[in-house]
Protein backbone atom coordinates (compact mmCIF):
# COMPACT_ATOMS: atom_id res chain seq x y z
CA UNK A 1 0.00 0.00 0.00
CA UNK A 2 2.90 2.22 1.19
CA UNK A 3 4.80 1.53 -2.48
CA UNK A 4 1.42 2.05 -4.17
CA UNK A 5 1.15 5.59 -3.09
CA UNK A 6 4.43 6.38 -3.07
CA UNK A 7 4.07 5.86 -6.99
CA UNK A 8 1.22 7.81 -7.18
CA UNK A 9 2.99 10.53 -5.27
CA UNK A 10 5.72 10.61 -7.91
CA UNK A 11 3.48 10.57 -10.90
CA UNK A 12 1.53 13.49 -9.39
CA UNK A 13 4.73 15.22 -8.91
CA UNK A 14 5.50 14.70 -12.58
CA UNK A 15 2.24 16.06 -13.83
CA UNK A 16 2.11 18.76 -12.18
CA UNK A 17 3.89 22.19 -13.64
CA UNK A 18 4.64 23.03 -9.95
CA UNK A 19 7.07 20.11 -10.41
CA UNK A 20 8.14 20.50 -13.83
CA UNK A 21 8.61 24.65 -14.14
CA UNK A 22 12.31 25.54 -13.74
CA UNK A 23 13.47 27.18 -10.59
CA UNK A 24 14.29 30.56 -12.23
CA UNK A 25 10.45 31.01 -13.71
CA UNK A 26 9.11 29.21 -10.58
CA UNK A 27 10.63 32.61 -8.86
CA UNK A 28 9.98 34.21 -11.04
CA UNK A 29 6.19 33.22 -10.67
CA UNK A 30 6.14 34.02 -7.15
CA UNK A 31 7.32 37.35 -7.60
CA UNK A 32 4.92 38.16 -9.58
CA UNK A 33 2.52 37.31 -7.52
CA UNK A 34 3.85 38.84 -4.41
CA UNK A 35 4.11 42.37 -7.04
CA UNK A 36 0.63 41.82 -8.06
CA UNK A 37 -0.93 41.34 -4.09
CA UNK A 38 1.17 44.41 -2.89
CA UNK A 39 0.94 46.94 -5.59
CA UNK A 40 -0.43 50.25 -4.40
CA UNK A 41 -3.26 50.86 -2.14
CA UNK A 42 -6.81 48.79 -2.14
CA UNK A 43 -8.07 52.28 -3.63
CA UNK A 44 -5.37 52.83 -6.07
CA UNK A 45 -5.93 49.10 -7.40
CA UNK A 46 -9.56 49.91 -8.58
CA UNK A 47 -8.00 52.95 -10.59
CA UNK A 48 -8.25 52.90 -14.49
CA UNK A 49 -4.72 54.66 -14.75
CA UNK A 50 -6.00 55.58 -18.35
CA UNK A 51 -9.24 57.68 -17.12
CA UNK A 52 -6.59 59.79 -15.17
CA UNK A 53 -5.95 63.24 -16.76
CA UNK A 54 -2.01 63.11 -16.28
CA UNK A 55 -0.77 59.61 -18.22
CA UNK A 56 1.21 58.09 -21.32
CA UNK A 57 0.31 54.91 -23.16
CA UNK A 58 2.62 52.81 -25.53
CA UNK A 59 3.38 49.35 -26.17
CA UNK A 60 0.80 47.78 -23.79
CA UNK A 61 1.87 49.73 -20.73
CA UNK A 62 0.01 53.25 -19.60
CA UNK A 63 1.77 55.22 -16.91
CA UNK A 64 -0.42 57.89 -14.96
CA UNK A 65 0.57 60.44 -12.31
CA UNK A 66 -2.02 62.02 -9.65
CA UNK A 67 -0.22 64.26 -7.41
CA UNK A 68 -1.44 65.55 -4.15
CA UNK A 69 -1.72 69.42 -4.44
CA UNK A 70 -3.19 70.93 -1.17
CA UNK A 71 -2.37 70.61 2.71
CA UNK A 72 -5.92 69.36 2.74
CA UNK A 73 -4.98 66.17 0.43
CA UNK A 74 -1.91 65.59 2.35
CA UNK A 75 -3.54 65.17 6.01
CA UNK A 76 -6.32 62.84 4.37
CA UNK A 77 -3.51 60.52 2.63
CA UNK A 78 -1.12 60.85 5.34
CA UNK A 79 -2.75 62.00 8.94
CA UNK A 80 -1.04 63.89 11.18
CA UNK A 81 2.40 65.36 10.37
CA UNK A 82 2.66 64.79 6.35
CA UNK A 83 5.59 65.83 3.52
CA UNK A 84 3.49 69.29 2.56
CA UNK A 85 4.91 70.99 5.51
CA UNK A 86 8.45 69.92 4.79
CA UNK A 87 7.94 71.16 0.73
CA UNK A 88 7.77 67.28 -0.32
CA UNK A 89 5.84 66.93 -3.11
CA UNK A 90 3.80 63.53 -3.16
CA UNK A 91 2.98 61.89 -6.12
CA UNK A 92 0.60 58.74 -6.70
CA UNK A 93 2.05 56.61 -9.46
CA UNK A 94 0.12 54.23 -11.58
CA UNK A 95 1.90 51.45 -13.80
CA UNK A 96 -0.51 49.50 -16.17
CA UNK A 97 0.44 46.47 -17.49
CA UNK A 98 -1.92 45.18 -20.30
CA UNK A 99 0.93 43.02 -22.05
CA UNK A 100 1.04 39.24 -21.33
CA UNK A 101 4.75 39.01 -20.36
CA UNK A 102 5.84 40.93 -16.96
CA UNK A 103 8.17 44.07 -16.97
CA UNK A 104 10.71 45.71 -14.46
CA UNK A 105 10.63 49.16 -13.84
CA UNK A 106 13.67 50.73 -12.69
CA UNK A 107 12.43 53.07 -9.21
CA UNK A 108 15.70 54.38 -8.96
CA UNK A 109 16.12 56.08 -12.27
CA UNK A 110 12.82 57.99 -12.17
CA UNK A 111 12.95 61.86 -12.27
CA UNK A 112 10.68 65.10 -11.54
CA UNK A 113 11.74 67.38 -14.64
CA UNK A 114 10.89 70.38 -14.22
CA UNK A 115 11.47 73.27 -17.14
CA UNK A 116 10.86 77.25 -16.13
CA UNK A 117 11.55 80.01 -18.75
CA UNK A 118 15.08 81.24 -18.65
CA UNK A 119 15.91 78.32 -16.17
CA UNK A 120 18.30 75.25 -16.90
CA UNK A 121 16.28 71.91 -16.61
CA UNK A 122 16.02 70.22 -12.99
CA UNK A 123 16.05 67.04 -12.20
CA UNK A 124 15.01 65.82 -9.04
CA UNK A 125 15.78 62.70 -7.71
CA UNK A 126 13.31 60.41 -6.05
CA UNK A 127 13.53 60.37 -1.79
CA UNK A 128 13.08 57.23 0.59
CA UNK A 129 10.57 57.15 3.29
CA UNK A 130 13.36 58.25 5.70
CA UNK A 131 14.52 61.15 3.66
CA UNK A 132 11.29 62.54 4.03
CA UNK A 133 10.97 61.68 7.38
CA UNK A 134 14.16 63.47 8.18
CA UNK A 135 12.79 66.46 6.72
CA UNK A 136 9.36 66.77 8.53
CA UNK A 137 10.03 66.01 11.82
CA UNK A 138 14.33 66.86 11.92
CA UNK A 139 13.85 69.97 9.92
CA UNK A 140 16.76 68.38 7.54
CA UNK A 141 17.77 71.09 4.72
CA UNK A 142 16.74 71.14 1.17
CA UNK A 143 19.40 70.67 -1.15
CA UNK A 144 18.37 69.98 -4.49
CA UNK A 145 21.80 69.42 -5.73
CA UNK A 146 22.82 66.76 -3.38
CA UNK A 147 23.22 63.25 -4.88
CA UNK A 148 20.46 60.82 -3.70
CA UNK A 149 20.05 57.41 -2.68
CA UNK A 150 19.56 55.15 -5.70
CA UNK A 151 16.23 53.54 -4.90
CA UNK A 152 13.13 55.19 -3.48
CA UNK A 153 12.11 52.10 -1.55
CA UNK A 154 15.64 52.08 0.62
CA UNK A 155 16.52 53.47 3.59
CA UNK A 156 20.04 54.71 5.50
CA UNK A 157 21.45 54.08 8.89
CA UNK A 158 20.32 54.38 11.97
CA UNK A 159 20.10 58.43 13.77
CA UNK A 160 19.49 58.93 17.80
CA UNK A 161 17.20 61.73 17.06
CA UNK A 162 14.72 59.10 15.51
CA UNK A 163 12.16 58.42 17.94
CA UNK A 164 8.96 56.99 18.06
CA UNK A 165 7.40 59.74 16.43
CA UNK A 166 10.05 59.34 13.47
CA UNK A 167 9.91 55.60 13.40
CA UNK A 168 5.29 55.64 12.87
CA UNK A 169 5.90 58.48 10.20
CA UNK A 170 8.64 56.77 8.12
CA UNK A 171 6.39 53.45 8.36
CA UNK A 172 3.26 55.18 6.89
CA UNK A 173 5.62 56.55 3.90
CA UNK A 174 6.94 53.82 3.41
CA UNK A 175 3.59 51.45 3.32
CA UNK A 176 1.86 54.45 1.09
CA UNK A 177 5.13 54.07 -1.18
CA UNK A 178 5.93 51.70 -4.60
CA UNK A 179 5.91 48.32 -3.15
CA UNK A 180 7.56 46.60 -6.32
CA UNK A 181 9.59 46.96 -9.37
CA UNK A 182 7.89 44.29 -11.37
CA UNK A 183 4.77 44.67 -13.50
CA UNK A 184 3.15 40.78 -14.04
CA UNK A 185 0.81 40.52 -16.83
CA UNK A 186 -2.59 42.43 -17.05
CA UNK A 187 -1.66 43.61 -13.70
CA UNK A 188 -1.51 47.51 -12.09
CA UNK A 189 0.65 48.58 -9.06
CA UNK A 190 0.47 51.73 -7.88
CA UNK A 191 1.87 53.83 -5.05
CA UNK A 192 3.71 56.94 -4.05
CA UNK A 193 6.94 58.94 -5.04
CA UNK A 194 8.27 61.82 -2.76
CA UNK A 195 10.14 64.20 -4.22
CA UNK A 196 12.07 67.65 -2.34
CA UNK A 197 10.20 70.56 -4.07
CA UNK A 198 11.08 73.05 -1.45
CA UNK A 199 7.79 74.31 -1.49
CA UNK A 200 7.66 75.24 -4.80
CA UNK A 201 4.26 73.49 -5.58
CA UNK A 202 3.45 75.55 -8.28
CA UNK A 203 6.57 74.12 -10.12
CA UNK A 204 3.83 71.44 -11.13
CA UNK A 205 2.49 73.11 -14.24
CA UNK A 206 5.48 72.81 -15.93
CA UNK A 207 6.80 69.66 -14.39
CA UNK A 208 6.78 65.75 -15.81
CA UNK A 209 7.75 62.74 -14.33
CA UNK A 210 10.54 60.92 -16.17
CA UNK A 211 10.53 57.12 -16.83
CA UNK A 212 13.36 56.47 -18.37
CA UNK A 213 13.88 52.33 -17.70
CA UNK A 214 11.36 49.80 -18.52
CA UNK A 215 12.29 46.32 -20.00
CA UNK A 216 9.97 42.92 -20.47
CA UNK A 217 11.60 40.61 -18.10
CA UNK A 218 12.01 37.24 -19.56
CA UNK A 219 13.96 38.74 -23.13
CA UNK A 220 14.88 41.95 -21.30
CA UNK A 221 13.64 44.18 -24.43
CA UNK A 222 13.74 47.47 -23.96
CA UNK A 223 10.59 49.67 -23.92
CA UNK A 224 10.64 53.63 -24.76
CA UNK A 225 10.56 55.84 -22.17
CA UNK A 226 7.76 57.65 -20.63
CA UNK A 227 7.87 61.16 -19.79
CA UNK A 228 4.15 61.89 -18.18
CA UNK A 229 3.01 65.49 -18.46
CA UNK A 230 1.73 66.87 -14.75
CA UNK A 231 0.11 69.64 -16.36
CA UNK A 232 -3.56 67.97 -16.99
CA UNK A 233 -4.00 66.80 -13.29
CA UNK A 234 -4.12 70.15 -11.97
CA UNK A 235 -7.08 71.77 -14.33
Amino acid sequence: MRAARSGQLRDAMRISPLYTMPKRLLLLASSLGLATVCGGSPLGAQVNPASLPAHESHQGVTVAVKPLISEAAYKAQFGGRTPYEAGVLALEVFFRNDNDKPIRVNLGAMRLLVSRPGESLQRIEPLTAEEVADRVLLKAPTDLRRPRLPNPLGGRGGNSARDKNWQELAARLRAAGVKSDLLGPNSTVSGFLFFDVNHHYDWLSSARLDVPDLAFMLDNQALFFFQVDLAPALR
